[in-house]
């Protein structure tokens, strides 16, 4: 936006320079982590994207449990996230800030698929029958 202050008395009238104002608000995220399916000890990669006026800042927030309380994660000062290792199912989500504030992202929740029964490791059955594993 543009201004113009405009001052007059008996003697006439007299019109400043212009006088930008610049409004923005917080940054808008293009770009949301998405929920992942593994197993134990694998490497999670999650991505977050935001635009607006800059500099944009990111930080990563993760949780154990859905009613549970969400903590930063340190050194998490980029708009991906790679947790590796990953030992227990964990919900994230990532806050993309600028100096108008900040906007977090979707929840991605990664989940550990664990085999909870194993199968019998052999087992002896006449050739072109069935035969049923449980798992």
């Amino acid at each position: 936006y543009m201004y113009r202050c405009r001052v007059s008395n008996e003697a006439g009238s007299v019109v400043s320079n212009r006088a930008t104002v610049y409004v923005y608000g917080p940054p808008t995220i293009t770009t949301t982590p998405t929920s992942q399916l593994i197993t134990v000890s694998m490497n999670v990669t999650l991505n977050c994207e935001g635009t607006g006026r800059g500099p944009i800042r990111y930080y990563w927030e993760t949780r154990i449990s859905s009613g549970g309380q969400w903590m930063s994660i340190s050194n998490s000062n980029t708009s991906v996230l790679v947790v590796r290792n990953l030992q227990e199912s964990q919900q994230y989500r990532c806050v993309v800030s600028n100096e108008a504030g900040g906007t977090r992202s979707n929840v991605a929740t990664v989940t550990i698929l664990r085999i909870t029964t194993q199968p019998i490791r052999s087992n002896a059955v006449i050739a072109l029958q069935d035969v049923t594993l449980t798992c």
